[in-house]
Formats: C-alpha cells, sequence, structure tokens
C-alpha cells in the first residue's frame, strides 16, 4: 500500500503537475478566442510568428534530446487547409524504451520550454523582475516543503503578477518589449490534440519506470522509497512554479479580452 500512495503521489507531482497547467493554459487560451471570435484568430495569427517557431522548437528539441529523428518540420505557415501553423514530424523505435519515454516529454515541451524562454527573457530584458520573481519561486519552495498546496500556488501566482507589474517597470522601454514577447509565447503554448496523443504512451512508460523503480526501494528501505519520492515532488513543484508565469500571462490575455468585450458592448449600445 505504501508503495502505491508514493507512486500516486509521484505521478500527481510530474504528470499531474504538466497536465494542469497544460489544461488551464489551453482553456485561457479558447476562451480568449471564444470571447473575440475572429478577432481572437487574427491576434493568434499575429502572434504566431514568434509563438508558433518556440512552440514547435520546443517539439523538436525534445526529439534530438531523446533519439527521435524529425522527418519534416514546419516553424510557421500562415496558410495550411487545416489552419495548422506548424508543426514536427518525427519517427522512433517504438522497442526503444527511452524513444517511447521521449513521446512524454516531446509532447508536452511547449508549455516547459515555452516558460524557459519567459525566463530566459525575463533575465535578459528586465533583470530585476527576474530577480524578484526567483526570490518569490524559492519562497514558494521553501513553504511548500514537498506539498502540493494550493493556496501556496495562488499566492505565488498573485506575488508574480505583483513582481512583474511592479508600478516602476512601466517606464521600462525594455520591461514592455518582455510583456509583448511572453504574450507572444504564452499564446501559443496550448498542447495540441496531436501532441497530448502523442505522449499519451510515453505517459505510460513514464509511469511504469516509476512503478518499477517504487517496487525495488520499497522492498530494500522504506526511507529510500520516501527519499525518492521527496525528490521527484521537489523537482516537481519546481517545475509548477515555472508554469505558474505561463499561467499568469494567459490569464492576462483573458484579462483583455474580457475588457474588450465589455467595453465592445457598451460602445454597441
Amino acid at each position: 500500500m505504501e508503495i502505491l500512495s508514493n507512486f500516486l503521489y509521484q505521478i500527481l507531482f510530474t504528470v499531474g503537475v504538466i497536465f494542469v497547467f497544460g489544461l488551464l493554459i489551453a482553456l485561457g487560451r479558447r476562451w480568449f478566442c471564444s470571447l473575440l471570435g475572429y478577432g481572437g484568430y487574427k491576434f493568434i495569427l499575429a502572434t504566431g510568428f514568434i509563438g508558433t517557431p518556440i512552440h514547435e522548437l520546443s517539439h523538436a528539441l525534445m526529439c534530438l534530446v531523446f533519439g527521435h529523428k524529425i522527418t519534416e518540420i514546419k516553424l510557421f505557415q500562415l496558410h495550411s487547409d487545416d489552419g495548422t501553423l506548424g508543426y514536427v514530424n518525427h519517427s522512433y523505435n517504438p522497442k526503444n524504451i527511452y524513444h517511447q519515454i521521449g513521446n512524454f516529454f516531446i509532447g508536452i515541451a511547449p508549455i516547459v520550454v515555452g516558460s524557459a524562454f519567459l525566463f530566459l527573457f525575463m533575465r535578459l530584458l528586465t533583470p530585476s523582475t527576474f530577480n524578484s520573481v526567483i526570490s518569490e519561486i524559492n519562497a514558494f519552495n521553501a513553504l511548500s516543503h514537498g506539498t502540493f498546496d494550493l493556496t501556496h500556488i495562488l499566492e505565488l501566482f498573485v506575488n508574480i503578477l505583483g513582481s512583474i507589474f511592479r508600478l516602476e517597470n512601466f517606464g521600462n522601454f525594455l520591461w514592455w518589449i518582455f510583456v509583448v514577447l511572453a504574450i507572444m509565447i504564452s499564446s501559443h503554448m496550448e498542447l495540441s490534440g496531436a501532441d497530448i496523443k502523442g505522449s499519451v504512451v510515453g505517459v505510460l512508460v513514464f509511469a511504469g519506470l516509476f512503478l518499477v523503480v517504487d517496487v525495488i526501494l520499497g522492498l530494500i528501505s522504506t526511507p529510500a522509497l520516501l527519499g525518492f519520492t521527496a525528490s521527484v515532488s521537489s523537482v516537481g513543484l519546481t517545475v509548477a512554479s515555472f508554469l505558474v508565469i505561463s499561467l499568469v500571462f494567459t490569464a492576462i490575455m483573458l484579462a483583455g479580452a474580457l475588457i474588450i468585450k465589455v467595453i465592445g458592448r457598451i460602445l454597441g449600445r
């Protein structure tokens, strides 16, 4: 029973964290497009020349890391029969466990690598904001103590929002460049149906590997099993704290769409 509970905890802090944030980002983007209609679609197209290449390069990077062969790649296209702005086609050996696990990381790459790009641009363009956000993340990790506390997640969300939108930043031209880039990247982090479908097998293999490790550690020593779970949860919380900033900019887009919708209704009366 202890092996099973630790296994479920590990899956929550890895696959669970990533897919929850991926779902929230996807719902935010879909609601954004729904509120603005064709205007939302044009916004996605306008931001696509930055956001889509980063999305696709994220997939390509994970393909290289996990030994998949890239057979075709399109970083950005305006005209396609199904409206797809970009894609990465790849092949792999289905008998290779490493390749199979790679499917999971290739599928979720846009929200993880995309978040890394957000932090990179923040570090380069607004170092003081970056340092403030990192301080908030460190405080969050210290408070969490390896537990998934929704209250602490929400506090981190609010604190990061406050760090980014400090009054002094509004007079910084480089900060505005960062905000524009962040919105362009965040608006294209959504995992497509193909991304999710491609990662399913990888998730199963990934989970199976965790279960094997847990059984071995559980038979050897309970403290070893608990130590492994603590390490996994620590990594998961760190990933979650980085994904929060992507969710912040998704929320900003959504708030902007709501404001535009309200103003449109008022003017339309």
